[in-house]
């Protein structure tokens, strides 16, 4: 007797991923430092878009910005919101989404991993006789992180930021990499303050 097996969906495969990992994280943060309360990040942004699954012949390379912004909630834990958008000759694609965001913090640098959820909006400029193209709406999961290394109290430089992208337009599934890297913010802070 065969068994069968059903697929796991994409939002089961996050929480088999991620509910072991609250298990084991510990509070990151030391009495002696300090966390800001508030980040901004903005700087520039590549991705690898499954353009296959919505008609062209191979993958495209995009090439455009990332932005978001995260309210540290303790020394570990922060909401993010988060926005890219990434053109290339025929195609335009937009993603806005928010979600949770672990930090583990050393002495003048940051590892973080997150997780992403939202909206999706891809443009292909191909003109016909009646519209001037093709624009398609879905949702957008996001999972990946990064590592900031810190320049000055209030500037942090993002060294890389990398995250699996998966999207939903055009009535179908787009498995996507996006790669960011660029300059963060700081404002406020949680914790005590470090000394200079």
């Amino acid at each position: 007797m065969a068994i069968e097996r059903e697929p796991i969906s994409c939002r089961m495969a996050i929480l088999i991923i991620l509910l072991p990992l609250l298990f084991v994280m510990a509070p990151s943060i030391s009495l002696g430092q300090e966390v800001p309360r508030f980040d901004l990040f903005g700087g520039y942004s590549y991705l690898r878009l499954d353009t296959p699954s919505i008609g062209f012949a191979d993958f495209s390379n995009l090439n455009g910005f990332n932005a978001g912004a995260a309210v540290n909630l303790t020394g570990g834990w922060a909401v993010v919101a988060d926005a890219s958008g990434h053109y290339g000759s025929r195609l335009d694609a937009y993603n806005f989404m928010a979600g949770p965001q672990y930090s583990w913090r050393k002495e003048r640098s940051r590892f973080f991993a997150q997780v992403l959820f939202g909206k999706a909006q891809n443009t292909v400029h191909i003109a016909t006789q009646t519209q001037n193209g093709f624009e398609s709406v879905g949702r957008a999961i996001a999972a990946g992180g990064g590592f900031d290394l810190d320049v000055t109290h209030r500037f942090t430089f993002r060294v890389v930021q990398a995250d699996y992208l998966n999207t939903h337009t055009f009535n179908n599934s787009q498995n996507n990499i996006r790669v960011s890297t660029g300059l963060v913010v700081h404002f406020g802070h949680i914790g005590k303050r470090r000394k200079p």
